[in-house]
């Protein structure tokens, strides 16, 4: 009978063939891995789908750009032709003046909106303005041609959706006289900072446009000459998922407070503290003096897009439905690190022990593991990362270390199994909570296991059996 010379090369029961193996059933494992990911991946869209539904029907995310004050004026342009003759026309337009100082307070009252397993973060928000204006100083050195008729200025205000305004929006001036606000569709924003539902939270400064910004605008207290005046206004609207203040004045101060936790500072400015979490909420606090704001005190509606003043904004947003995934996402990229590790570890334990385990055990075990995601994001959509990841990491923890037992026949070898996997298990919930240091951690922690393994194997005779119990190669 001839003998197969491979044999020769790699006997039969050899550890080194047993660890061969053992890499090609860790890579097979990818592919469950990748099935589960690309549900994940399928079930996110639809999260941001239903999300973008919710966040709608309250409103949408919303923008508000406090009181700016418009003039319109006329101007006499004289034209000379090559032949010297002097021609002259009249030239119509409105110009937008903006408060010298400006601030806005606002208090938003979030509560959660529910469809399905699905939620989105909706809120209702009240902010008081007061801005101050001097329009001959935002005017001085403008080319004398203009005239402006002051008895026609109007104050301006707009906001991203006014579907939810909640009351009617009064303005408020210092001598006591009042103007209601009322809407307008004289004034075009152009491309404006945000889409409706589909805003990309990675994004800073905003980079896509809302559907349409809804103008207000109420007569301003001028005769014919502009004198500096104060106004003051308060408008309550709802919205979802993200509540942003345009920089209305050329020195503007925002407050931006509620009761929710998970929130962040957002927008074309950047807060001065970051946002500050109480035991009570949140409260953000901006400062945009007239330098920082890169816009003029005063320009021309024909050459200035009003869509660049809501890009100009600061903003906080809520925890998004599709943040719930990041966790998930994380989980399964160093999915299989994971399995590797529990793999390597049967393996080293089949070395130092002499016992085996079939490959079909091993594949029962990988298959647990990549049941363990599925768990993760089923539950996950329920109630949430960390209580999802308690769940199902106990459950395939348990499942495993029985398993172990079992196979083994011995309870030392299942308790055993249980330690070393809830360490495992817990490391993983570190690393996939760290977002800035995952990828080290993770470097970190296969360094460690590749170097327990090669002490723990250092006299391993890779092309036959395992040393004898007691035994030393020098």
């Amino acid at each position: 009978m001839t003998s197969n010379p491979i044999s020769g090369l790699i006997p039969r029961g050899s550890l080194g063939l047993k660890l061969l193996l053992v890499c090609a059933l860790v890579l097979a494992m990818g592919i469950p891995l990748m099935t589960v990911g690309a549900l994940m991946e399928g079930r996110e869209q639809r999260a941001r789908q239903v999300t973008a539904e919710i966040g709608a029907q309250a409103g949408g995310q919303q923008v508000i750009g406090g009181p700016m004050l418009v003039v319109p004026y006329r101007r006499t342009i004289e034209v000379t032709t090559t032949e010297g003759q002097v021609s002259t026309s009249i030239e119509r337009g409105r110009y937008i003046v903006f408060a010298q100082n400006g601030t806005a307070d606002s208090q938003l009252a979030v509560s959660q909106r529910r469809l399905g397993i699905y939620r989105a973060d909706s809120f209702d928000a009240t902010t008081n303005f007061h801005a101050e204006f001097d329009p001959a100083a935002a005017l001085e050195g403008l080319d004398p041609s203009y005239t402006f008729d002051w008895a026609q200025a109007q104050l301006v205000m707009f906001v991203g959706d006014s579907r939810t305004i909640r009351d009617a929006a009064e303005l408020r001036f210092a001598n006591g006289d009042t103007a209601t606000l009322e809407p307008t569709s004289d004034f075009d924003f152009g491309q404006a900072a945000i889409a409706a539902g589909q805003w990309d939270y990675s994004a800073s400064p905003p980079a896509q446009a809302f559907r349409s910004l809804q103008a207000f605008a109420a007569p301003a207290p001028l005769g014919d000459a502009p004198e500096p005046f104060v106004v003051d206004t308060r408008i309550v609207l709802g919205g979802a998922q993200r509540f942003a203040v345009a920089a209305f004045a050329q020195d503007t101060a925002v407050t931006i407070a509620g009761d929710a936790t998970a929130t962040r500072a957002q927008g074309y400015f950047q807060t001065n503290q970051g946002v500050e979490l109480t035991g009570e909420g949140f409260n953000a606090q901006w400062r945009v003096p007239f330098v920082a704001r890169n816009m003029p005190k005063a320009a021309n509606l024909t050459s200035f897009n009003l869509g660049d003043i809501a890009n100009h904004d600061m903003a906080v947003s809520f925890v998004a439905a599709d943040d719930i995934y990041q966790g998930v996402r994380r989980a399964i990229e160093y999915g299989i690190m994971f399995i590797g590790i529990v793999f390597l570890a049967t393996l080293v334990f089949e070395a130092v022990s002499g016992k085996k385990a079939h490959a079909a055990q091993y594949i029962l075990v990988g298959l647990a593991q990549c049941v363990f995601y599925l768990l993760l994001l089923s539950i996950t959509e329920i109630i949430g990362f960390t209580q999802a990841f308690t769940i199902a990491a106990a459950a395939t923890v348990l499942l495993l270390s029985y398993y172990a037992g079992a196979s083994f026949r011995s309870a030392a070898v299942g308790f055993k199994a249980l330690l070393g996997l809830s360490g495992l298990y817990g490391a993983m919930y570190v690393l996939m909570t760290l977002e800035d240091f995952a990828l080290l951690a993770g470097s970190v922690v296969a360094f460690a296991v590749i170097a327990a393994t090669m002490i723990a194997t250092r006299r391993i005779d890779w092309y036959g059996r395992a040393a004898p119990a007691g035994s030393t190669t020098e």
